[in-house]
């Protein structure tokens, strides 16, 4: 988060700045490979950078937090890399992309599908559905803006959804190990029960 801040503050106040956006031009045609790295850590103005900035927090603090810092912040931002490549593949030549918008949909995604394989104390359906419920809640766009690339927000939330798959497919035994179940009795009247069988009351 101090990085994003640090960065988008010198990309808005210094020419160097726009060394850290990237477009298809510097990017193929200049082999300023980098930005593919940086354009993830600057925004295109203040609001840009709190918006991302709420959802990175939170949504980077509970995958660090329950499945440590190789898979966020080091993972997360290495898949910023790939998210970028692919966009600006398909951009104009002069269209640069900025933010971590891609960064925040491929953590919902890697949390999601995770919630989906793990949470087994809930029902598979309800647990499909929760998961649709707050995608069409927090990752659904309320509006359209023409500077917005949604392209970015679609790649980044399937490459989160297929490295959470990946992941779980390697650690779903070591996952499972960390479960408690409590089997529940519930007392029977002794009465009752030799009353039904017939035996001696």
């Amino acid at each position: 988060m101090v990085l994003c801040y640090i960065m988008s503050f010198l990309y808005w106040t210094h020419p160097q700045g726009e060394l850290l956006e990237a477009n298809p031009d510097m990017v193929f045609g200049k082999n300023q490979y980098w930005r593919l790295f940086t354009s993830s850590f600057i925004h295109g103005d203040l609001n840009h950078l709190l918006s991302n900035s709420l959802m990175l927090g939170v949504m980077g603090y509970f995958v660090n937090y329950h499945y440590g810092k190789i898979i966020f912040p080091l993972l997360g931002f290495l898949s910023g890399i790939l998210i970028n490549l692919i966009v600006i593949w398909n951009h104009p030549p002069e269209v640069s992309l900025v933010g971590a918008s891609g960064v925040v949909h491929w953590l919902w995604g890697f949390w999601l599908v995770l919630y989906i394989a793990i949470q087994r104390s809930v029902p598979m359906p309800r647990r499909i559905m929760k998961v649709m419920a707050v995608g069409l809640f927090v990752l659904l766009p309320t509006e359209f803006n023409a500077q917005t690339s949604y392209y970015a927000h679609g790649v980044g939330l399937g490459l989160g959804v297929l490295i959470g798959l990946v992941y779980f497919f390697f650690f779903a035994k070591k996952i499972y190990s960390y479960e408690q179940w409590e089997q529940e009795v519930n007392h029977v009247d002794d009465e009752l029960v030799n009353e039904a069988i017939g035996g001696p009351s």
